[in-house]
């Protein structure tokens, strides 16, 4: 079997929608890659082996993927002569033993015009309403996040300025210069300024894993274009999960950790912070120690910076009787769409946002 053949995705849905494993995109896209670049191409025990290192958590969850790799290599062409589609289930019961796991594969090789089927997959997450692990707007874009794009993101990025005269006076004050000539009578020199230049310093604290893994490429597109079109004095990156329990990290796998007091100290108080996360409105459920213990979290924000506002990927009507819907009570949320990450800069600038009217069922 070539690796264009493999009915990976089958698998991929039927342990999300018979079997409610909470998978996103970036799990589905991550096998496809790493079978692009030649891990697990070996045999079909390193296939099964690739997939149960990314998709299961559990021991029960390995079991159920390699049972579904068993129907898989059971009714592949190969071995049943069958060249007609089957689907999958884990619950079927198996006619015959299936072949060796360890039987090598020499037909089984890797080509360069792989689709990974992004849309495919990304609708396959998004569009099962009866997973509410990871109850999703139905966007179908992986590259460009609806209802926000990149180009949008990099425009809002450069309302999130804070000038400030500092350097070397260069640029003239004509206001100056008139009123000093019209003090001496005579102009002998204008009168210089400082040029204006951004002085804001931006902290982005971004969830990771759980809910939040189908969001990561929205994240990365975040940073990126604040990186390269938010024209910052100085960016910071940290990541948490969830909420952050005494520490920060700096890499987004939750490695390289600090404490969030030092962070805090570090940034200091002229800085601005955007919380990126879902607040458990993907799972539609309320867990009330979050949401104390975010509380606690955003009490230590308003001791050491003056303007901090949370952006939500999911859209608000998914809040409502959720974690993030008694956290959006603690302070400025917004969607993630191009209003509402406007408002949520029009908050980091100091200007009043009545986000509640946003969202009238805040009140």
């Amino acid at each position: 079997m070539k690796l264009e053949e493999l009915p990976l995705l089958d698998i991929f849905n039927s342990l999300r929608q018979r079997h409610g494993l909470p998978l996103g995109v970036d799990e589905y896209l991550a096998v496809l890659r790493s079978l692009q670049a030649g891990f697990g191409i070996g045999s079909r025990q390193e296939v099964e082996q690739l997939c149960c290192l990314v998709w299961a958590k559990s021991e029960e969850e390995n079991r159920l993927v390699r049972r579904l790799f068993e129907q898989m290599w059971k009714h592949s062409p190969a071995e049943s002569g069958n060249e007609g589609k089957h689907s999958i289930d884990a619950n079927e019961t198996l006619a015959s033993e299936p072949p060796s796991s360890n039987e090598p594969l020499p037909e089984f090789e890797t080509h360069p015009s792989l689709t990974p089927e992004p849309v495919q997959a990304v609708q396959a997450v998004r569009s099962s309403r009866r997973d509410r692990e990871l109850k999703r707007p139905r966007y179908s874009l992986l590259t460009e996040y609806f209802p926000v794009t990149k180009r949008q993101m990099k425009q809002s990025w450069r309302y999130l300025r804070r000038p400030v005269r500092e350097g070397v006076p260069i640029e003239l004050d004509v206001e100056a210069t008139v009123a000093k000539m019209g003090h001496e009578g005579i102009l002998l020199e204008p009168v210089l300024m400082p040029p204006r230049s951004n002085r804001t310093d931006l902290v982005l604290m971004i969830d990771q894993e759980g809910s939040m893994v189908p969001f990561h490429e929205l994240s990365r597109q975040l940073v990126e274009t604040a990186q390269g079109g938010g024209r910052l004095r100085q960016l910071r990156v940290f990541y948490f999960h969830d909420y952050p329990d005494k520490h920060l990290y700096r890499h987004p796998a939750l490695l390289d950790a600090q404490s969030i007091s030092e962070v805090l100290e570090e940034i200091g108080e002229r800085a601005v912070v955007l919380i990126v996360s879902d607040g458990g409105a993907a799972r539609g459920n309320f867990d009330q120690e979050r949401v104390e213990s975010t509380k606690v979290w955003i009490e230590q924000l308003q001791q050491s910076v003056h303007y901090f506002a949370w952006l939500n990927p999911m859209p608000n009507e998914y809040w409502r009787r959720t974690t993030a819907g008694e956290i959006a009570r603690l302070l400025p949320m917004f969607e993630m769409s191009r209003q509402g990450m406007n408002a949520a800069i029009s908050v980091l600038r100091g200007r009043y946002v009545a986000w509640e009217r946003m969202y009238s069922w805040l009140l």
